[in-house]
Parts: C-alpha cells; sequence; structure tokens
C-alpha cells in the first residue's frame, strides 16, 4: 500500500489525518499498536504530538527521542529560534519527570548546578549540598550554550556523562537522569572542548524551516499561541527505563550478528577514507543508538536503515560532513529508502518546474503538461512504501501536489469541459 489512496492529497498536516491513504507518523506494526507493550505505545503517542506540533522538525525529534530512549546525551546545533529548547521542553512535560534547564555563560559556577553548600551541614564538619530543583535530583537536563561553560563546569559534566553520578558527602551518589540535552548555536574549535563533546554521542544539526513550509510554519506558531492548555504527560520515568533497558538488551543482541556488523564496518571504513573517523567510544555507542531508533520505528530487531539513520546523527562532527555520511550511507548500501527519497526530490523538482512554467505562459499546452506530471506523481506515491521515514519527504512533496490539483480544479470546466 502506497502513500495515497485516492486522486486528492488532502490537508497539509499529514501527521493529523489528510484524507483516505494518507501516511501516519509510525508504521502499523504487525498485530497493531494494541500488541505493543504500553511503554512504546506511549512512546509513539508522544513522538506523534511533537511531529504535529513542529514543523520540518521529524530529524531533530527523532534525535531527541533517540537519546531519550538510549540515554545517550544530545547536542542540538542550530541558529537562534529554531525551537531547540521548545521541542526538548515540551517532551520533557510529556514524559512528566523532575526537569532542569539552565543556560550557561563563562562565569557559571559548579554550584549552580549542583546546588549551594549546605552552610548548617557545613558547620558540622559535613560537605554536602542542597540539590532539590538542581541537576542532581532532574530526570530530563537541558544544558544551553553548551561550549560557553568554563573548564570547571565541563570536567564536572564529564563524570555526570559517563557515570551518572555526583560526589556529595564524602560519597558519589547515583542520578536519576534519564537524559542530557545539550544546545549551541554552533560547534566550539576549542581543543579543549573535543574531549567533551565527543561524548555528546547524538548530534543534530539544523537550520530554519524551508520557504516552502513557511506557510505551515505560521500557521503552526499562531496555533500554539492561542493553544491555552497545557501539555499533558503521555509517558512516565518508568516507562522511560524499561525503554532504555530494551534498547540495551537489543543493541547486545548484535553480538555475532556478522550481517548487520559487516555492514557497518563498511560505512565505518568509508567514513575514515572521508576523513571522518569514530572514536572507539563512538563506534559503539552508535550501535546503541540505533537499536533506539529501531525501537522507535517499532522494527522487530535492528535494520540496516536504523543503523543508517543513527550514523547520521552520530557520525558527523560538523554541519559540513552531513552529506559526506549520507554519501557513504547511499554507497554501502544501508538505506532502504534512498532510492525513493531520490525520486520524491525529482518530483518535487519537476512539479515545481511545470507549475512555474504555467505562471509565465497559462495556456492549454502548459496546463496539459501539468496535469499530466500531477498525475505520474500521485501514482508513483501510490506505489511507494508506507515507510515512516519517507514521510518529512513527503511533506515536502504535498503542498506541490495540492497547488497543481487547486490549478487544474479551477481551469478543470473551462479547458476540459467536463468533470475528471
Amino acid at each position: 500500500m502506497g502513500y495515497m489512496g485516492n486522486r486528492s492529497v488532502g490537508n497539509k498536516n499529514l501527521g493529523g489525518g489528510a484524507g483516505k491513504g494518507a501516511p501516519s507518523p509510525t508504521p502499523a506494526p504487525s498485530g497493531g499498536a494494541a500488541g505493543l507493550p504500553q511503554c512504546l505505545q506511549r512512546l509513539l503517542q508522544l513522538r506523534d504530538q511533537l511531529i504535529n506540533r513542529y514543523v520540518q522538525r521529524e530529524s531533530e525529534i527523532t534525535a531527541a527521542l533517540a537519546a531519550l530512549v538510549s540515554g545517550e546525551p544530545l547536542i542540538l546545533v542550530g541558529p537562534p529560534g529554531t525551537a531547540k529548547t521548545a521541542i526538548v521542553e515540551d517532551l520533557a512535560k510529556m514524559v512528566g519527570g523532575r526537569y532542569f534547564y539552565y543556560l550557561l555563560t563563562r562565569t557559571t559556577e559548579p554550584d549552580e548546578l549542583l546546588g549551594p553548600i549546605d552552610v548548617r551541614a557545613l558547620r558540622e564538619g559535613k560537605y554536602t549540598r542542597i540539590m532539590e530543583n538542581r541537576l542532581p535530583t532532574a530526570h530530563i537536563v537541558f544544558l544551553d550554550e553548551i561550549f560557553k561553560g568554563s573548564s570547571a563546569i565541563r570536567n564536572l559534566l564529564l563524570d555526570i556523562i559517563l557515570n551518572r553520578r555526583i560526589f556529595n558527602g564524602g560519597e558519589y551518589i547515583k542520578l536519576p537522569m534519564l537524559a542530557l540535552y545539550t544546545a549551541s548555536n554552533e560547534i566550539s574549535t576549542d581543543a579543549e572542548d573535543m574531549a567533551f563533546y565527543d561524548r555528546l554521542v547524538i548530534r543534530a544539526f539544523h537550520g530554519y524551516v524551508s520557504e516552502d513550509a513557511w506557510s505551515d510554519l505560521i500557521d503552526a506558531g499562531l496555533a500554539l499561541l492561542g493553544n491555552s492548555k497545557e501539555i499533558t504527560a503521555v509517558m512516565t520515568v518508568e516507562d522511560v527505563r524499561k525503554l532504555q533497558e530494551m534498547a540495551r538488551k537489543r543493541a547486545m543482541s548484535l553480538i555475532g550478528n556478522d550481517s548487520i556488523k559487516r555492514k557497518y564496518i563498511e560505512a565505518l571504513a568509508l567514513l575514515k577514507q572521508k576523513g571522518i573517523e569514530l572514536s572507539d567510544r563512538r563506534k559503539i555507542k552508535c550501535l546503541l543508538v540505533a537499536s533506539a531508533i529501531s525501537l522507535i520505528y517499532v522494527e522487530p530487531s535492528i535494520s540496516l536503515d536504523s543503523v543508517a539513520e543513527a550514523l547520521r546523527f552520530v557520525a558527523p562532527h560538523e554541519p559540513e560532513d552531513v552529506a559526506k555520511v549520507e554519501e557513504v550511507i547511499m554507497e554501502a548500501k544501508l538505506s532502504s529508502v534512498a532510492e525513493h527519497v531520490e525520486k520524491i526530490n525529482a518530483m518535487i523538482a519537476e512539479l515545481d518546474n511545470v507549475l512555474q512554467l504555467f505562471k509565465q505562459n497559462p495556456n492549454l499546452e502548459s496546463l496539459k503538461a501539468l496535469r499530466k506530471v500531477k498525475d505520474r506523481v500521485l501514482a508513483e506515491l501510490k506505489r511507494m512504501p508506507k515507510n515512516p521515514r519517507l514521510l518529512p519527504y513527503v511533506k515536502r512533496l504535498v503542498p506541490k501536489v495540492n497547488e497543481a490539483v487547486a490549478v487544474l480544479e479551477e481551469y478543470r470546466k473551462e479547458v476540459f469541459g467536463s468533470e475528471e
């Protein structure tokens, strides 16, 4: 079954039901969602809600959920005003755990994150902190402008990331933290930051919403302004812990799985040839991220598609590496949807071309050309697999198809003289 069950594309929000045959943000698993563990059902519900709130942010949302399910730190890199903070804060509210946010500066002190020293205890010779409502008690932590923190902050976070602990009152205390999110407008070029940056396993580089989605962006933003309802939790902390355990067990199932490992190692070698070499730590963590992604997409086991998507998040060091990683994924044949993505991009370009030709010279020939391309695009979409990984690309195509349909509807009776 393809993406289109009829000729009409429907409304712009495919994730919210775009008419008969329209795709949903998540696949239809065998046995239906009712057959899934409750924690996974709730994860899918959370993902759907986030995708419906943010335009062209499917990749960033997948990265944020991969961080939640794998437990590995995420850094969101992009210019100001691209919903980095909003996505994480909404996710935290939907999980329902304790949330800690802090904007780092060069003068930020460890006490601001960990809590102040307990003066009363200090008088009794005990060096402890008052940690309520600070990082040590939070389930989800978001540190903004991460590279502006001092070396003291970086050193503190290294141990927190590696061991999920802090030293307090003469002993190490285990942290309840489920996920650490960070953000920055750019990547640090300071050599002192490289060890820390390597530990930020998942990286999502993004920019502003593309011009063809500005209308959707404005509508979604204005709708949020008028939405006075508080976001309610759809998951629990215990749900996340169960998912993290599932991800770890699934990742361990790759031991002895030579078919997946062989293709993964091939991709790593190709990346090295292009100047992108992952540390030993990241080579292993990438497969844990792939395991988390396979759960997000409700796969029965880790697929090459999930390995490919994990590489997109883990392998790049800087934005310029993203294209190189995509080249390797194509060369290593890791993605089962790459061919369809290329086809969708070609259809977007072709539709845009015939629409522009018609606007410049609206005559019978240009109208027929537009109709021919529109019919072929809808036929191609009908044949495409209903794979959720194609959804972001289909969403970019939909406005062009809708525009073509509107033009043809407007001139149909005048030109063709009868119902299509």
